[in-house]
């Protein structure tokens, strides 16, 4: 898994003593959507930690669904026996913690 974290980003947490969280997740409904979330937190949770350009990385994957299409309706998290098999290929994380991810 490659992670892009803009410049400015970089600057900010690489001395800091922070981590930045990564939450890559996809749900599944009538369709399959990817939902993005980045936090800076002090300790990392539960997940893939890595070193990227010094910066402290952790990734937290999820698989959530709901029983019916749209918005509002009851969400709830997908046991996966695999998990690895879908972490994204990439993520790319923005100075404002916004981002993306991707399979190709």
């Amino acid at each position: 898994m490659r992670v892009y974290l803009d410049e400015q980003l970089k600057g900010k947490l690489k001395n800091s003593g922070k981590v930045l969280v990564l939450y890559p997740t996809l749900k599944f409904s009538c369709l399959i959507a990817k939902r993005f979330e980045a936090k800076v937190e002090d300790r990392p949770p539960e997940g893939i930690l890595l070193d990227v350009d010094g910066v402290r990385v952790c990734v937290v994957f999820k698989v959530i669904g709901s029983k019916f299409c749209g918005n509002g309706f009851k969400e709830f998290e997908f046991p996966v026996k695999e998990p690895e098999r879908f972490y994204p290929k990439w993520i790319r994380v923005n100075e404002d913690l916004s981002g993306e991810f991707g399979y190709f």
